[in-house]
């Protein structure tokens, strides 16, 4: 088991423009990082990565999870945090894990999923990209719009970092790489990271149909 694990939550291997692409991932790579520290793709559902934690033979002594958030910060803001550990209800992680199955990649998902399950070890720092909801999105759309206007027909997802998403990567391997190798006591912009700060999973509509007589036709459930 290494002994300090550096995961990309939410990593998009073939979007070069997004920071949590495939430049970022290049870059931590490249550093020249001691014995023991494992960078991790985890661009799959928690629960995967729970099974994957616990089919390990030990712990180790540090988790990093790089990853999009949105803290209601300033775009492209970078910030450190040390997991609380604290747990949370159990209807709650029941929510989470019915976000993370159908699909959704959540680092506070992934967070309190994986503290229900004990696969944390005491040292867990978030590293953490202030990102909307549609930061992908509105790359991708733009790459679109683009290429429609040039008529030259580009494949999405090949256009490189702008200057801004490049110094969003730049902030995250730095950061990074200091969350993983200084001790906690040294990191003085090191901020605690509690179940209240977690963004909520998304609300799903629940509709029930009835017919006439009042008896039930069938359910539909959808994200809103």
């Amino acid at each position: 088991m290494p002994r300090v694990v550096i995961g990309i939550v939410g990593y998009y291997a073939f979007i070069r423009g997004y920071p949590l692409g495939p430049e970022l991932m290049a870059r931590l790579q490249s550093e020249p990082w001691p014995d023991g520290v494992d960078i991790r793709e985890m661009n799959w559902g928690p629960i995967a990565i729970v099974q994957d934690f616990q089919s390990a033979s030990g712990t180790p002594e540090r988790v990093v999870l790089v990853g999009a958030v949105d803290r209601n910060l300033e775009h492209g803001t970078v910030t450190c945090r040390r997991w609380s550990g604290a747990a949370l209800e159990t209807a709650e992680v029941q929510r989470r894990v019915f976000e993370a199955v159908t699909g959704v990649i959540s680092l506070d998902n992934l967070l309190v999923i994986g503290a229900h399950f004990g696969i944390w070890p005491r040292q867990l720092i978030t590293v953490e990209a202030q990102l909307s909801e549609n930061s992908l999105s509105d790359l991708l759309l733009t790459e679109i719009d683009a290429g429609g206007a040039s008529a030259k027909g580009r494949v999405i997802g090949e256009q490189p970092l702008t200057a801004g998403n490049d110094a969003i990567v730049n902030r995250i391997v730095s950061s990074a790489r200091r969350a993983a190798l200084d001790s906690v006591e040294s990191l003085a912009e090191l901020c605690p990271l509690t179940a209240d700060q977690l963004t909520p999973p998304a609300k799903v509509t629940h509709h029930r149909f009835t017919n006439g007589a009042g008896a039930e036709a069938g359910d539909h459930r959808a994200w809103s």
